[in-house]
């Protein structure tokens, strides 16, 4: 069992008179704390708002620039394998030629049957070039706009 206090706690509420003119100036300035903190707060997340877009813009263009970087190095490098890659079709071409020819003993023949191959290339190519090629470079630009920083997905 616990014991019982032997004291009661009794409050007594004092009753006031008119405020004194210190009271009032305290009170008012307590205010005005008051409003100058809520003013400061709004004010301080006014400007990390603003903070905050602008660096979202910056990191957007940024990204922005970074895509186009890539893009524009992919273009280059492919071009440039493209052109060397034509180089080597065309002394190849010349080469097969002229192989054809020694064989059948005559130039015109030999590079016909070059020029048919080519022809027979560029059937192909027309006919089924939008289901390969197509799918393939659509694919490519896909993954290559998705692409993270550390080169996955």
């Amino acid at each position: 069992m616990q014991p019982q206090p032997n004291h009661i706690n009794i409050t007594v509420e004092e009753k006031r008179g008119p405020e004194t003119s210190f009271e009032q100036e305290t009170r008012a300035e307590q205010e005005s704390a008051s409003a100058e903190q809520e003013s400061n707060f709004f004010t301080d997340t006014i400007n990390l708002i603003k903070q905050y877009v602008s660096d979202r813009i910056t990191l957007i263009k940024l990204q922005s620039i970074e895509k186009v970087s890539t893009l524009a190095a992919s273009i280059a490098s492919a071009v440039t394998l493209a052109v060397l890659g034509l180089f080597f079709l065309i002394f190849f071409s010349i080469t097969l030629g002229f192989l054809f020819s020694y064989w059948l003993d005559s130039e015109i023949a030999g590079f016909g049957i070059v020029a048919g191959i080519y022809l027979i290339l560029i059937i192909i190519i027309v006919v089924f070039g939008k289901k390969i090629f197509g799918n393939l470079i659509t694919k490519k630009i896909i993954q290559n706009s998705f692409k993270k920083k550390d080169g996955k997905q």
